[in-house]
């Protein structure tokens, strides 16, 4: 229908604040007429299928590859530092339990005595990122410190490996570039907290598979039966650090700090962050 002297087409702009995170679609767009009086209306859906993405919010953060850093006191750390046999340094007297295979032959032709290569210790920064999907008031802000990790990661020039355990098991074995981000970020954007029974039930076996000497664990609840599960299960771990997600002001349960000191009794660096300090994750990591 054409009136005369009436605007055939329209166009606006609108803006809806504050979308939350998910996929969210749009059916159509639904237009209704009426005449001056209001005596006869016409609505009518008009299809117009658009998909609209929400990606978790991100905080820019510096990052720092992780460092073994333990309490000091007469306790062993359950994780050692790894040798680089690629290259050798040096020699050095024989010790009872060297390798044979660090023996320097050469040297030991020519002087008849016992030396062995040594070799730098190094600390291999492959990192390994895992979080759980638990039920909280506090998934929404998990969701984004994860985010942001791994954001910071990738535009550091820096590699990480991926698990989320959920009532399903998402694992990204490798994020390097943009286009792997842009992958984990649509993941991020429609998960969900689903997992049902205990993560470490949940993430037992895939604990057992971790060959990075860096892990670290994003949770809203650290249990003590969750950090012997990993001592068990992760070997070749140089540094082991969880972050809890928790509400600006909150303080820890009396068990929840229990949980909390049983980690660090046992290396593990644990370090409670609220939305306000993400962005100080790994720029003070001893933080409590």
């Amino acid at each position: 229908m054409i009136v005369p002297g009436f605007r055939k087409s329209y166009s606006w702009t609108y803006e809806i604040e504050q979308m939350p995170r998910g996929e969210h679609i749009l059916e159509g767009v639904q237009i209704e007429i009426a005449d001056f009086f209001g005596w006869v209306r016409k609505s009518r859906l008009v299809p117009l299928q658009q998909k609209v993405l929400v990606y978790p919010n991100t905080v820019e953060m510096p990052y720092r590859p992780m460092e073994s850093k333990y309490d000091h006191g007469s306790m062993a750390a359950p994780f050692t530092l790894v040798k680089d046999t690629t290259m050798a340094t040096g020699i050095r007297d024989y010790h009872p339990g060297d390798r044979v295979s660090w023996i320097h032959w050469k040297s030991f032709a020519r002087t008849q005595t016992m030396r062995t290569k040594e070799f730098e210790d190094r600390q291999s920064q492959d990192l390994f990122l895992m979080d759980d999907r638990v039920p909280s008031e506090k998934f929404e802000n998990q969701v984004e410190l994860v985010a942001s990790i791994l954001q910071a990661i990738v535009r550091a020039n820096s590699s990480v490996a991926y698990l989320s355990v959920g009532d399903t098991r998402n694992y990204f074995p490798v994020i390097q570039t943009e286009e792997h981000l842009h992958r984990i970020m649509y993941h991020l954007t429609k998960v969900q907290a689903d997992l049902e029974k205990p993560v470490e039930e949940a993430a037992n076996r895939d604990l057992q598979k971790i060959q990075a000497s860096s892990l670290l664990y994003v949770t809203s609840h650290l249990t003590i039966d969750m950090v012997k599960v990993i001592q068990r299960n992760v070997k070749h771990l140089n540094t082991c650090m969880c972050l809890i997600v928790m509400n600006k002001g909150e303080r820890p349960s009396p068990k929840d700090e229990m949980a909390h000191q049983f980690a660090r009794s046992k290396g593990f660096i644990v370090k409670r962050v609220s939305p306000e300090n993400f962005a100080s994750v790994f720029t003070e990591v001893n933080g409590k």
